[in-house]
Protein backbone atom coordinates (compact mmCIF):
# COMPACT_ATOMS: atom_id res chain seq x y z
CA UNK A 1 0.00 0.00 0.00
CA UNK A 2 1.32 3.34 -0.96
CA UNK A 3 2.35 5.69 1.73
CA UNK A 4 -0.81 8.35 2.74
CA UNK A 5 0.05 11.55 1.81
CA UNK A 6 -2.23 13.48 4.22
CA UNK A 7 -3.14 13.24 8.29
CA UNK A 8 -6.49 11.72 8.91
CA UNK A 9 -8.02 11.78 12.48
CA UNK A 10 -10.65 9.70 13.58
CA UNK A 11 -12.93 11.65 15.99
CA UNK A 12 -16.18 9.24 15.88
CA UNK A 13 -15.04 7.76 19.52
CA UNK A 14 -17.37 6.90 22.44
CA UNK A 15 -15.33 9.42 24.66
CA UNK A 16 -15.03 11.62 21.92
CA UNK A 17 -11.08 11.12 22.15
CA UNK A 18 -9.10 11.95 18.59
CA UNK A 19 -7.21 8.88 17.09
CA UNK A 20 -4.47 9.07 14.62
CA UNK A 21 -6.27 7.66 11.47
CA UNK A 22 -4.09 5.15 8.64
CA UNK A 23 -6.64 4.43 6.20
CA UNK A 24 -8.20 2.29 5.31
CA UNK A 25 -7.73 0.18 8.42
CA UNK A 26 -10.58 1.91 11.10
CA UNK A 27 -8.57 2.36 14.43
CA UNK A 28 -9.30 0.49 17.72
CA UNK A 29 -12.07 2.35 19.78
CA UNK A 30 -13.55 3.75 16.70
CA UNK A 31 -17.09 3.56 15.58
CA UNK A 32 -18.53 1.20 12.84
CA UNK A 33 -20.31 3.95 10.93
CA UNK A 34 -16.60 5.57 9.97
CA UNK A 35 -15.52 1.78 8.51
CA UNK A 36 -16.76 2.72 4.97
CA UNK A 37 -14.71 5.97 5.09
CA UNK A 38 -11.74 4.34 5.73
CA UNK A 39 -11.08 3.17 2.24
CA UNK A 40 -13.15 6.14 0.46
CA UNK A 41 -10.36 8.21 2.32
CA UNK A 42 -7.65 5.78 0.86
CA UNK A 43 -9.08 6.05 -2.64
CA UNK A 44 -8.79 9.87 -2.24
CA UNK A 45 -5.76 10.43 -1.00
CA UNK A 46 -4.54 8.53 -4.00
CA UNK A 47 -6.28 10.61 -6.55
CA UNK A 48 -5.74 14.24 -5.07
CA UNK A 49 -3.06 16.16 -7.14
CA UNK A 50 -1.83 17.42 -3.34
CA UNK A 51 -1.22 16.42 0.04
CA UNK A 52 -0.55 18.23 3.06
CA UNK A 53 -3.75 18.16 4.29
CA UNK A 54 -5.31 17.28 7.77
CA UNK A 55 -8.49 15.50 7.53
CA UNK A 56 -11.22 15.04 10.40
CA UNK A 57 -14.18 12.51 10.73
CA UNK A 58 -16.10 13.66 13.03
CA UNK A 59 -19.76 14.47 14.62
CA UNK A 60 -18.59 17.45 15.99
CA UNK A 61 -20.46 20.73 14.47
CA UNK A 62 -19.04 23.22 16.71
CA UNK A 63 -15.39 22.34 17.63
CA UNK A 64 -12.24 20.81 15.70
CA UNK A 65 -8.61 19.75 17.06
CA UNK A 66 -7.09 22.35 14.59
CA UNK A 67 -8.38 24.79 12.14
CA UNK A 68 -7.11 26.09 9.12
CA UNK A 69 -6.82 25.92 5.01
CA UNK A 70 -5.18 22.71 4.85
CA UNK A 71 -8.18 21.18 7.07
CA UNK A 72 -10.54 18.78 5.24
CA UNK A 73 -13.79 18.08 7.49
CA UNK A 74 -15.84 14.35 6.82
CA UNK A 75 -18.66 14.75 9.40
CA UNK A 76 -21.35 12.36 9.87
CA UNK A 77 -24.52 11.78 11.19
CA UNK A 78 -25.69 15.56 11.43
CA UNK A 79 -29.92 14.56 10.95
CA UNK A 80 -30.54 18.38 10.86
CA UNK A 81 -28.57 19.70 8.32
CA UNK A 82 -27.09 22.16 10.63
CA UNK A 83 -24.16 24.05 9.38
CA UNK A 84 -20.93 23.74 11.25
CA UNK A 85 -20.03 26.70 12.95
CA UNK A 86 -17.09 26.10 11.82
CA UNK A 87 -17.22 26.82 8.20
CA UNK A 88 -14.98 29.58 7.51
CA UNK A 89 -11.94 28.05 9.73
CA UNK A 90 -11.53 24.84 7.66
CA UNK A 91 -10.70 24.66 3.70
CA UNK A 92 -13.99 21.89 2.86
CA UNK A 93 -16.56 20.17 4.57
CA UNK A 94 -17.95 16.64 3.26
CA UNK A 95 -21.18 15.91 5.15
CA UNK A 96 -23.18 12.37 4.97
CA UNK A 97 -27.18 13.17 4.72
CA UNK A 98 -28.44 16.37 3.27
CA UNK A 99 -27.17 19.79 3.57
CA UNK A 100 -30.01 21.04 3.25
CA UNK A 101 -33.80 19.93 4.69
CA UNK A 102 -35.20 17.65 2.17
CA UNK A 103 -38.38 16.57 1.40
CA UNK A 104 -38.92 12.88 -0.18
CA UNK A 105 -42.32 12.97 -0.73
CA UNK A 106 -45.22 15.41 -1.39
CA UNK A 107 -48.48 15.29 0.93
CA UNK A 108 -50.30 16.92 -1.30
CA UNK A 109 -49.83 14.60 -3.82
CA UNK A 110 -49.35 11.23 -1.42
CA UNK A 111 -51.43 12.37 1.30
CA UNK A 112 -50.89 9.91 4.62
CA UNK A 113 -50.07 10.37 7.99
CA UNK A 114 -46.53 9.74 7.44
CA UNK A 115 -45.60 12.18 5.02
CA UNK A 116 -47.82 14.43 7.21
CA UNK A 117 -45.21 14.12 9.75
CA UNK A 118 -42.52 14.00 7.51
CA UNK A 119 -43.83 17.26 7.15
CA UNK A 120 -43.48 18.43 10.35
CA UNK A 121 -39.97 17.24 10.95
CA UNK A 122 -38.89 19.00 7.38
CA UNK A 123 -40.14 22.31 9.18
CA UNK A 124 -38.07 21.46 12.37
CA UNK A 125 -35.23 20.63 10.22
CA UNK A 126 -35.65 24.37 8.80
CA UNK A 127 -35.25 25.81 12.17
CA UNK A 128 -32.75 23.73 13.07
CA UNK A 129 -30.72 24.95 9.31
CA UNK A 130 -31.49 28.12 8.89
CA UNK A 131 -29.57 30.11 11.57
CA UNK A 132 -26.17 28.69 10.50
CA UNK A 133 -27.33 29.23 6.92
CA UNK A 134 -27.92 33.24 7.42
CA UNK A 135 -24.33 33.03 8.83
CA UNK A 136 -22.63 31.18 6.35
CA UNK A 137 -24.54 33.38 3.18
CA UNK A 138 -23.87 36.76 5.05
CA UNK A 139 -19.88 35.56 5.23
CA UNK A 140 -20.03 35.26 1.71
CA UNK A 141 -21.71 38.41 1.02
CA UNK A 142 -19.15 40.22 2.98
CA UNK A 143 -16.53 37.83 0.76
CA UNK A 144 -15.11 36.05 3.48
CA UNK A 145 -13.99 32.10 3.15
CA UNK A 146 -16.58 29.89 2.91
CA UNK A 147 -15.73 26.31 3.10
CA UNK A 148 -17.88 24.44 0.63
CA UNK A 149 -20.09 21.85 1.90
CA UNK A 150 -20.56 18.60 -0.03
CA UNK A 151 -22.92 15.91 0.43
CA UNK A 152 -21.35 12.07 1.06
CA UNK A 153 -23.95 8.69 1.17
CA UNK A 154 -24.05 7.43 4.55
CA UNK A 155 -22.04 4.40 3.29
CA UNK A 156 -22.29 1.14 4.29
CA UNK A 157 -21.27 0.63 8.16
CA UNK A 158 -19.87 -2.05 9.25
CA UNK A 159 -21.54 -4.54 6.29
CA UNK A 160 -18.99 -7.54 4.94
CA UNK A 161 -17.67 -7.64 1.80
CA UNK A 162 -18.57 -11.24 0.40
CA UNK A 163 -18.83 -12.34 -2.96
CA UNK A 164 -22.11 -11.99 -4.64
CA UNK A 165 -24.87 -14.57 -5.21
CA UNK A 166 -26.70 -14.99 -8.21
CA UNK A 167 -30.90 -13.93 -7.62
CA UNK A 168 -31.84 -17.63 -8.86
CA UNK A 169 -29.54 -19.23 -5.53
CA UNK A 170 -30.74 -17.00 -3.15
CA UNK A 171 -33.06 -18.24 -0.18
CA UNK A 172 -35.68 -15.28 0.99
CA UNK A 173 -37.85 -13.31 -1.35
CA UNK A 174 -37.54 -10.36 1.20
CA UNK A 175 -35.51 -9.54 3.88
CA UNK A 176 -35.76 -6.85 6.22
CA UNK A 177 -33.21 -6.48 9.45
CA UNK A 178 -33.38 -3.52 11.45
CA UNK A 179 -34.71 -1.19 14.36
CA UNK A 180 -37.93 0.41 14.28
CA UNK A 181 -37.57 2.74 16.42
CA UNK A 182 -34.83 4.57 17.33
CA UNK A 183 -34.56 4.39 21.04
CA UNK A 184 -36.04 1.30 22.75
CA UNK A 185 -39.21 2.42 24.82
CA UNK A 186 -39.12 6.27 23.67
CA UNK A 187 -42.80 6.28 23.77
CA UNK A 188 -45.51 8.77 22.33
CA UNK A 189 -42.31 10.56 20.73
CA UNK A 190 -41.52 7.82 18.93
CA UNK A 191 -44.75 7.62 17.32
CA UNK A 192 -44.46 10.18 15.61
CA UNK A 193 -41.32 10.06 14.17
CA UNK A 194 -41.20 9.19 10.65
CA UNK A 195 -38.91 7.07 10.48
CA UNK A 196 -40.82 5.18 13.89
CA UNK A 197 -44.23 5.41 11.30
CA UNK A 198 -42.74 4.13 8.47
CA UNK A 199 -40.70 0.98 9.46
CA UNK A 200 -43.90 0.05 11.83
CA UNK A 201 -46.09 0.08 8.67
CA UNK A 202 -43.31 -1.24 6.56
CA UNK A 203 -43.36 -4.66 9.52
CA UNK A 204 -46.52 -4.62 9.36
CA UNK A 205 -47.62 -4.75 5.72
CA UNK A 206 -44.72 -7.64 5.49
CA UNK A 207 -45.90 -9.72 7.85
CA UNK A 208 -49.65 -9.18 6.82
CA UNK A 209 -47.68 -10.43 3.33
CA UNK A 210 -46.19 -13.18 4.60
CA UNK A 211 -49.28 -14.71 6.22
CA UNK A 212 -50.96 -14.00 2.89
CA UNK A 213 -48.62 -15.74 0.75
CA UNK A 214 -47.40 -18.39 2.52
CA UNK A 215 -45.33 -19.42 -0.72
CA UNK A 216 -43.28 -16.61 -0.32
CA UNK A 217 -39.75 -16.48 1.97
CA UNK A 218 -40.13 -13.20 4.27
CA UNK A 219 -37.11 -12.76 6.38
CA UNK A 220 -37.91 -10.11 9.09
CA UNK A 221 -35.49 -9.37 11.84
CA UNK A 222 -36.41 -6.29 13.85
CA UNK A 223 -34.04 -4.95 16.81
CA UNK A 224 -35.20 -2.60 19.86
CA UNK A 225 -33.19 0.52 18.47
CA UNK A 226 -30.48 2.43 16.36
CA UNK A 227 -27.90 1.39 18.45
CA UNK A 228 -29.08 -1.87 19.15
CA UNK A 229 -28.52 -2.47 15.57
CA UNK A 230 -25.35 -1.01 15.28
CA UNK A 231 -24.27 -3.59 18.15
CA UNK A 232 -25.88 -6.57 16.55
CA UNK A 233 -23.30 -9.16 14.44
CA UNK A 234 -22.44 -7.97 11.17
CA UNK A 235 -21.85 -11.22 9.70
CA UNK A 236 -25.56 -12.58 10.50
CA UNK A 237 -26.64 -9.38 8.92
CA UNK A 238 -24.62 -9.45 5.90
CA UNK A 239 -24.97 -12.42 5.24
CA UNK A 240 -29.02 -12.64 5.48
CA UNK A 241 -28.81 -9.60 2.98
CA UNK A 242 -26.64 -11.18 0.43
CA UNK A 243 -29.19 -14.01 0.89
CA UNK A 244 -32.67 -12.04 -0.17
CA UNK A 245 -33.76 -11.00 -3.86
CA UNK A 246 -36.06 -7.85 -2.36
CA UNK A 247 -34.52 -6.08 0.28
CA UNK A 248 -36.81 -3.96 2.36
CA UNK A 249 -35.57 -0.45 2.94
CA UNK A 250 -38.02 2.11 4.87
CA UNK A 251 -36.65 5.63 5.45
CA UNK A 252 -34.66 6.76 8.86
CA UNK A 253 -35.27 9.98 10.83
CA UNK A 254 -33.52 11.23 7.95
CA UNK A 255 -34.16 9.72 4.54
CA UNK A 256 -30.87 8.07 3.63
CA UNK A 257 -29.81 5.03 5.25
CA UNK A 258 -27.17 2.73 5.37
CA UNK A 259 -29.36 -0.42 3.83
CA UNK A 260 -29.87 1.67 0.27
CA UNK A 261 -26.09 1.29 -0.30
CA UNK A 262 -25.81 -2.01 1.56
CA UNK A 263 -28.63 -3.47 -0.91
CA UNK A 264 -26.59 -2.28 -4.07
CA UNK A 265 -23.57 -3.66 -2.89
CA UNK A 266 -24.86 -6.71 -2.63
CA UNK A 267 -27.16 -6.76 -5.79
CA UNK A 268 -30.21 -6.83 -4.27
CA UNK A 269 -33.19 -4.90 -5.54
CA UNK A 270 -34.41 -2.29 -3.10
CA UNK A 271 -38.27 -1.52 -2.59
CA UNK A 272 -38.25 1.90 -0.92
CA UNK A 273 -40.86 4.65 0.29
CA UNK A 274 -38.57 7.58 0.44
CA UNK A 275 -35.29 7.79 -1.87
CA UNK A 276 -32.75 10.50 -0.90
CA UNK A 277 -31.97 13.16 -4.11
CA UNK A 278 -28.10 14.30 -5.27
CA UNK A 279 -27.20 14.06 -8.60
CA UNK A 280 -24.28 11.90 -8.32
CA UNK A 281 -25.34 9.14 -5.88
CA UNK A 282 -28.97 8.83 -6.12
CA UNK A 283 -30.76 10.45 -8.69
CA UNK A 284 -31.44 7.69 -11.59
CA UNK A 285 -30.45 4.70 -9.12
CA UNK A 286 -32.01 1.45 -9.83
CA UNK A 287 -34.40 1.72 -6.48
CA UNK A 288 -38.19 0.19 -7.06
CA UNK A 289 -40.50 2.81 -4.75
CA UNK A 290 -43.50 2.68 -3.28
CA UNK A 291 -45.83 5.36 -1.92
CA UNK A 292 -47.09 3.83 0.95
CA UNK A 293 -45.93 0.05 2.54
CA UNK A 294 -49.51 -0.43 2.68
CA UNK A 295 -49.14 -1.05 -1.45
CA UNK A 296 -46.45 -3.68 -0.69
CA UNK A 297 -47.87 -6.93 -1.80
CA UNK A 298 -48.76 -5.10 -5.17
CA UNK A 299 -45.43 -4.35 -5.53
CA UNK A 300 -43.66 -6.95 -4.38
CA UNK A 301 -45.64 -9.99 -5.97
CA UNK A 302 -45.53 -8.93 -9.69
CA UNK A 303 -41.53 -8.51 -9.36
CA UNK A 304 -40.93 -11.95 -7.62
CA UNK A 305 -42.93 -13.15 -10.51
CA UNK A 306 -41.00 -11.32 -13.40
CA UNK A 307 -37.15 -13.06 -13.26
CA UNK A 308 -36.10 -10.78 -16.33
CA UNK A 309 -37.01 -7.75 -14.14
CA UNK A 310 -35.69 -8.67 -10.99
CA UNK A 311 -32.11 -9.72 -13.22
CA UNK A 312 -31.87 -6.56 -14.83
CA UNK A 313 -32.54 -4.33 -11.90
CA UNK A 314 -29.59 -6.64 -9.65
CA UNK A 315 -27.29 -5.84 -12.44
CA UNK A 316 -27.74 -2.53 -11.82
CA UNK A 317 -27.90 -2.43 -8.63
CA UNK A 318 -24.10 -3.65 -8.86
CA UNK A 319 -23.15 -1.49 -11.29
CA UNK A 320 -24.65 1.79 -9.27
CA UNK A 321 -22.69 0.44 -6.70
CA UNK A 322 -19.61 0.08 -8.57
CA UNK A 323 -19.74 3.16 -10.37
CA UNK A 324 -21.52 5.92 -8.09
CA UNK A 325 -21.59 4.76 -3.96
CA UNK A 326 -19.02 2.25 -3.72
CA UNK A 327 -15.95 3.49 -1.14
CA UNK A 328 -13.56 3.75 -4.58
CA UNK A 329 -16.73 5.93 -6.46
CA UNK A 330 -16.98 8.22 -3.09
CA UNK A 331 -13.24 8.57 -2.81
CA UNK A 332 -13.08 9.70 -6.43
CA UNK A 333 -15.93 12.05 -5.96
CA UNK A 334 -13.97 13.56 -3.16
CA UNK A 335 -10.60 13.87 -4.43
CA UNK A 336 -12.50 15.54 -7.86
CA UNK A 337 -13.93 18.27 -6.02
CA UNK A 338 -10.69 18.90 -4.03
CA UNK A 339 -8.72 18.68 -7.05
CA UNK A 340 -11.33 21.72 -8.71
CA UNK A 341 -11.16 23.90 -5.42
CA UNK A 342 -7.34 23.72 -5.63
CA UNK A 343 -6.98 23.95 -9.47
Amino acid sequence: MAALRNTYVNCQTDDGRPLPWQPPDLPDGARPDSIFFGAALAEMDGRLDEGGLTVYCTQDLDELPSYGRDVVVLLIGDEFTRVPSYFGRVRAIFRTLAPRPALASSLLREPSWVNFWSFAWYLRTWGNHAPGMARYRAARRRGSWTAPIWQLPVGTADQLELPVTPMAERAHDVFFGGSVGHHAGAGAKEAINPKVMSRSSMVAHARALAERRPELSIDLVTTGGFLESVAADAESYSRSLMDARISLVPRGTAIDTFRLSQSFRYGCVAVADAVPSHPSFYDGAPVVRLRGWDRLEEVVVPLLADAGRLEDLHRRSLEWWRTRVSDEAVGAFMAGRLNELAA
